[in-house]
């Protein structure tokens, strides 16, 4: 009798173990996003709105270049990894290197990159093209990812109380690529101490060239997301770029959710658990508390920026969708050029609303005009995926 209780007592652990493997992964990233929450909170007192608006304005232009530089094959890597390609992913990563260097010099032709304040952010491509963090994740060593989260948003807090107490508006330009290089050295070290442990291989084939090609286009439109339309659309408003910190903060922690779904294969109820729950939460917050939000986080937050916020609310909720969507489609041979088409059609469509933009006073219209486009985005990829299912049924 005692034996099968125990039999009962362990599996129902396991059963724990395994459907909340999430729980202390989303609890490593949380304490790395209170990370970059607190050292909003510094900067947000200790500098005024123009100085920040200017500061995050730049952070999402090098956003876009990070991106560009990784090229969408973060996953491509890990399932490299995991199915022992390891000379092609040498490859992958020479490729991203040659982007980051085409990136940065995009980016530093900008009429808003002043090269002698700015060019700290030059070395953020250069560390996230080099960056091995891919190698853990492929591993599943999540604690690992964490730990590295943990001491690059240390490393941020040092600069920013550094940036706060000297009033240096360089020190300032500075904060993140210090978590950039502290990130990418702690990466460094904790994937030369893994490649000492015995890895296990995927049961499967390394992904063919249509699984290349899906896994590439749907990251890529990914993790444009959180940076296109601001930087675009966004014509240099400070209260839009100071609310666009918050909307990031989201999209960090979703990312960091949806790369542990992808590494653990994660599918049912679970993966819709962690990727709805934190999301609709923010929505939450943000439709009936902005004017809390926004106090908190910055020392003299205009209507504007509370507006944004209050208007913007469903952002987060949309985003998590597009992440889930890009999840269950991206590794599909059927649709391998879906993430692309719709990356282009985000790009040709901008045109058209760059004139509502100027209007004066109506800063909130583009978290309206995001919100719509993120929406649209939501539909096309639930008929795709609706289509992909009655197709499998009929065959």
């Amino acid at each position: 009798m005692d034996k099968a209780i125990d039999k009962v007592i362990d599996k129902v652990i396991l059963a724990i173990t395994a459907n909340l493997f999430p729980l202390w992964m989303v609890g490593a990233n949380l304490i790395a996003r209170l990370g970059g929450m607190i050292i909003l909170l510094l900067i947000g007192h200790g500098f005024a709105p123009d100085i920040l608006g200017g500061y995050f304005a730049i952070l999402a232009m090098t956003g876009l270049a990070v991106t560009a530089t990784q090229a969408g094959t973060g996953p491509l890597l890990i399932r490299l990894v995991q199915t022992g390609a390891h000379t092609t992913a040498i490859l992958v990563v020479t490729f991203r290197l040659l982007v980051a260097f085409a990136a940065i010099a995009l980016l530093v032709t900008r009429p808003e990159f002043v090269l002698p304040i700015h060019w700290p952010f030059v070395i953020m491509p250069i560390s996230a093209a080099l960056s091995p963090d891919w190698i853990i994740t492929a591993r599943t060593a999540f604690s690992r990812l964490g730990q590295i989260a943990v001491i690059a948003q240390l490393a941020g807090i040092g600069a920013a109380f550094l940036a706060v107490a000297t009033n240096n508006n360089f020190i300032l330009f500075t904060i993140a690529p210090t978590i950039s290089i502290a990130a990418f050295i702690a990466s460094i070290c904790f994937a030369v101490r893994l490649r000492s442990k015995p890895q296990m291989l995927l049961v499967a084939p390394a992904p063919d060239i249509k699984q290349i090609c899906g896994l590439i286009g749907f990251t890529l439109l990914a993790g444009f997301l959180p940076n296109l339309d601001f930087v675009l659309l966004g014509d240099g408003s400070h209260a839009l770029f100071l609310a666009q910190r918050v909307f990031l903060f989201c999209a960090g922690l979703i990312t960091a959710i949806a790369a542990t779904l992808f590494a653990k294969r994660q599918e049912g109820l679970i993966r819709e658990f962690w990727l709805f729950v934190p999301m609709a939460s923010v929505t939450i917050l943000l439709l009936f508390f902005p004017d809390l939000i926004a106090h908190l986080i910055y020392a003299a937050p205009d209507t504007h920026l509370v507006a944004i916020l209050r208007t913007g609310a469903f952002w987060p909720l949309l985003l998590a969708v597009i992440i889930r969507q890009c999840l269950v489609l991206q590794e599909s041979g059927r649709v391998i050029w879906l993430g692309w088409l719709l990356l282009i059609l985000l790009f040709v469509t901008l045109p058209l609303f760059s004139e509502p933009m100027k209007t004066p006073g109506l800063l909130a219209n583009l978290m309206i005009i995001a919100q719509i486009r993120l929406g649209v985005l939501c539909v096309i990829l639930a008929g795709c995926q609706v289509w992909l299912m009655r197709k499998d049924v009929r065959t």
